[in-house]
């Protein structure tokens, strides 16, 4: 499978942006239903084993470590000239778009997802630009074998008529949100189109013909947004040719860059954070989503809270309104009178909060001295996260209007776990962006690139692609806080049971507080304002 990237970078005049293409889509969706769209579909895995076995069977298909593409245009104005796509198992992804004027390059890796423009300004994707890479990626390198042990989820979305024949449109979709159709024709079994909504794009395949005894299509059609077809032809196809694997790299422009200087310094400047944390009251918005095995969407629950923090136990929450309805009435009183005997709890309680917080620090301090005579060379200030990794790539962007220094992660080669806290570190894959003035990680993404086990799966097992995501923002007094926050993660725990846990985290409204109760006088509800914009 040779699906070109989507594109996020254009040069002068020319846009690659992959959308739909609206006359075809308009064909498609005026056809009637086929008689036999009353059936039962078949799996999603059919439809993929039928697809395999059609251009060489799974195992021949498996044998692909790497591919290269190079396509050329059938006809246009001369801007463009070549179009190379390079795969690497299990999830890399990497294009070059040669024009007159420059070239076009993005790749994709579980890691992190970039693109740099004919400008030569190089971006690290975030949200669903980053989203859409990864999985196309995903699924291309491995022409689909496999794509349930990745936890890419897939469904059959129907059988309908199209101007290709009979066709199983398959979603195959990640927890991160992405999704892509696919569209296999039911006679030869082969892809016949691929499309997208966001951004829209349809790819359209022809000319299927056998390359070192794979079925390989030899002519894109590439629209968007109802414009003209962009039509190119397959000029020669390597496999396994043992591509590096830092060719998917993104390009390092920082060179003289001690990372674990900065990060020794990232890791103090967070410790403040956390003791600072305490002395904002803000909102808190909680969004759980409940996603069956085919990636729907089931239920989605949105909660609204105001935040107090008290020194030395939990803070209060006070409820606001959930599912976007302000609580009113009868529930608004009974929150009201919740809170206010939890701060009366935590006025009575406060002296035994502290004496427990001051054990606790105690016992801390006695962990790290024993630390610290194991190793007398391990700063204990930088995680186990930081300790084994290595850093790939360093380079300098912008991001949220700021300048940034953005590197890969990946767990350092030849790496041995000792702890479960360290195999389950040396699985963890993605980037980070960190604020070189102010020594504070902006945006964490970490990804498990493999799954993880506890007592050999019996105890509990994560899927491949569990994924966290975390933003800090910085307040106009200068100080750092928490803003985004989103896990998704699919989990089996003591063999009798797990799911999915897909959730979203946002905190807004900062106000500084003395984290005394006394400091407190609870009002009328806050009116919830303006979400931040997702990353």
């Amino acid at each position: 499978m040779i699906t070109p990237p989507v594109s996020y970078a254009h040069p002068r005049g020319i846009r690659l942006r992959l959308r739909v293409l609206s006359f075809f889509a308009i064909a498609v969706l005026s056809q009637p239903a086929l008689a036999q769209q009353t059936k039962k579909l078949p799996a999603a895995e059919k439809i993929v084993d039928n697809y395999l076995k059609a251009i060489g069977g799974k195992k021949q298909v498996s044998s692909i470590r790497d591919v290269t593409y190079e396509w050329t245009p059938e006809r246009g104005d001369g801007s463009m000239s070549l179009m190379k796509i390079q795969y690497q198992a299990p999830a890399s992804q990497r294009s070059e778009t040669t024009f007159s004027n420059g070239q076009i390059i993005s790749a994709a890796t579980p890691r992190s997802a970039w693109a740099r423009g004919i400008d030569g300004q190089l971006r690290t994707l975030t949200g669903p630009d980053s989203a859409n890479a990864k999985l196309l990626a995903a699924l291309d390198a491995a022409h689909l074998v496999d794509y349930k042990k990745a936890n890419v989820l897939a469904r059959v979305m129907s059988l309908d008529n199209s101007p290709s024949g009979s066709v199983y449109t398959v979603e195959f979709s990640s927890r991160a949100g992405a999704r892509f159709r696919y569209l296999f024709s039911a006679s030869t079994r082969l892809i016949v189109s691929v499309q997208c909504d966001a951004p829209r794009m349809v790819i359209r395949f022809d000319d299927y013909r056998r390359e070192e005894n794979i079925l390989e299509p030899h002519t894109l059609h590439i629209s968007e947004n109802g414009t003209d077809e962009l039509t190119v032809r397959l000029r020669r196809v390597t496999y396994n040719s043992g591509l590096a694997a830092n060719l998917f790299d993104p390009p390092r422009s920082v060179e003289a860059l001690d990372v674990t200087t900065l990060l020794r310094e990232v890791s103090r400047n967070q410790d403040e954070v956390e003791k600072r944390f305490a002395e904002y009251s803000f909102l808190r918005k909680e969004t759980e989503r409940e996603i069956d095995g085919k990636g729907v969407v089931k239920k989605e629950t949105v909660k609204v809270s105001e935040v107090f923090p008290i020194i030395n136990r939990a803070p209060i929450m006070k409820l606001i309104s959930e599912n976007g309805v302000t609580l009113s009435g009868d529930r608004a009183a009974k929150e009201d009178k919740r809170v206010q005997e939890e701060f009366l709890k935590a006025e009575r309680d406060k002296d035994k909060d502290a004496q427990k917080a001051a054990e606790r620090r105690a016992a801390r301090e006695r962990e790290k001295a024993a630390k610290s005579k194991q190793d007398e060379n391990e700063d204990v200030e930088i995680s186990q996260f930081f300790r084994h990794c290595e850093f790939v790539s360093p380079r300098r962007e912008r991001f949220q209007d700021r300048e940034t220094i953005v590197f890969d992660f990946r767990v350092q080669p030849g790496f041995k776990p000792s702890t479960r806290q360290e195999s389950l570190i040396s699985k963890l894959v993605g980037v980070v962006w960190i604020d070189p003035l102010d020594k504070q990680v902006i945006r964490l993404e970490a990804r498990l690139a493999e799954g993880f086990k506890m007592g050999g799966g019996l105890v509990l097992s994560l899927r491949p692609g569990a994924a966290l995501v975390m933003e800090q923002t910085r307040l106009k007094e200068g100080i750092w806080m928490p803003r985004f926050f989103q896990i998704n993660l699919s989990v089996k725990v003591l063999l009798f049971g797990g799911g999915d846990i897909n959730q979203t985290l946002e905190w807004s409204d900062y106000k500084h507080f003395s984290a005394d109760i006394d400091s407190y006088k609870l009002g009328q509800p806050k009116t919830e304002e303006t979400p931040a914009k997702k990353p």
